[in-house]
């Protein structure tokens, strides 16, 4: 019976949580996908870099033959970029998978998780039959982590999970409150995962990928896809000692990661003009629409430290879910935020677009509220 129960929230988790579903938008709302403007996944509005669509182009041949296994070029370049040893690294199928992988191995007892964060941290830590317990961010607070009241609440926890900055919220702990966080951690025998999925959107150097060798107890996520604007291929990375690494790697696929996510991600990492252009964008338009969106009667919008921004639209007088099916019937896809535990009708999240598109959504927006 629990089976059961578990994989109908598996069912309702694939059809609601998560955004960027163009497919059923296509099909609900009788759209094209060239109609569609996508604010409920937060990815690069620049695409992907030319380079990247050049390489899979010039090696399509390549579908033949297996991937390397454990994708060890790409560890490699990854390695030199973060100043790590290979060792330290496992490249993972995006970095959900990676969440899932974790919890196989350490099959925690009792996880923690924020509350609003995201969804597949609590998921996974279900999956292998753990209980999961929520640590409520609160609206009066601005949804600001209290980190003395967090470390008061971690007796018999085995597992922690903090998404920095955090998914919808965009609140953002600094490197210091997090070496709180470690520390404290590591003396009471409590494993601590960081999802820095978002940190290269981050001005702040809030990362703490460079202490994994320090502390026994830290696993770091990262995502590639996110800021290179190559989903589809999903990639993604983890970091941590070298034992967790090879415990990591002997219980997964060797093959998880495919030919093109392997050859696209190395070309990736070598853009510099790229990552220095998408930096520069980010941030002139996250601080546009943030400053146009602060201006729109009954929004309490929140500011945001990547690439998203987290809305509160209680005062308008509408649900998210309404809103949501309002712009969606326009061609634009919003983030209604009640499938995030604690948060209701009340909030949305949109992505940093590109000018044109965030004007659209700004006209939208007036019009209906």
């Amino acid at each position: 019976m629990e089976v059961i129960r578990f994989l109908q929230r598996g069912e309702v988790r694939l059809e609601h949580i998560h955004g960027g579903n163009i497919t059923k938008a296509v099909k609900k709302y009788g759209l094209s996908k060239e109609d569609i403007i996508d604010f409920s996944a937060n990815i690069n509005f620049l695409g992907p870099p030319a380079a990247v669509s050049e390489e899979i182009r010039k090696n399509i041949d390549g579908i033949v033959n297996y991937p390397e296994p454990d994708s060890q070029e790409l560890k490699e370049n990854l390695a030199n970029k973060l100043n790590l040893g290979r060792e330290n690294i496992i490249m993972g199928n995006g970095a959900v998978e990676l969440i899932y992988l974790l919890t196989k191995v350490l099959n925690p007892s009792k996880s923690m998780v924020l509350s609003p964060t995201f969804s597949e941290y609590a998921l996974a830590a279900k999956s292998v039959g753990g209980k999961v317990e929520e640590f409520p961010l609160h609206r009066e607070d601005n949804f600001q982590l209290k980190i003395n009241t967090l470390l008061s609440s971690l007796d018999s926890i085995d597992l922690l999970f903090l998404c920095n900055p955090n998914n919808p919220t965009g609140t953002l702990l600094s490197r210091a409150e997090l070496i709180e966080i470690l520390e404290y951690t590591n003396n009471q025998g409590i494993f601590l995962v960081v999802d820095e999925a978002f940190a290269d959107f981050v001005k702040e150097e809030v990362a703490i990928i460079d202490l994994i060798n320090d502390y026994n107890n830290l696993f770091v996520l990262r995502s590639l896809t996110k800021f290179f604007a190559i989903p589809g291929l999903r990639v993604g990375y983890g970091v941590a000692n070298q034992e967790l690494i090879q415990s990591l790697i002997a219980s997964k696929d060797p093959w998880n990661l495919n030919y093109f996510a392997q050859i696209a991600t190395k070309v990736a990492l070598e853009q510099k003009e790229y990552i220095k252009e998408t930096k520069v964008r980010i941030k002139e338009e996250k601080e546009f629409l943030y400053k146009q969106l602060k201006e729109i009667d009954n929004l309490k919008v929140y500011y945001p430290n990547a690439n998203y921004i987290f809305i509160d639209i209680a005062a308008t007088g509408l649900t998210a879910s309404y809103l949501e099916e309002l712009l969606a019937k326009e061609g634009t896809l919003i983030r209604n935020c009640n499938s995030y535990s604690g948060l209701g009708e009340d909030f949305i999240r949109v992505a940093v677009k590109g000018r044109a598109d965030n004007l659209k959504l700004l006209e939208q927006l007036r019009e209906n509220l």
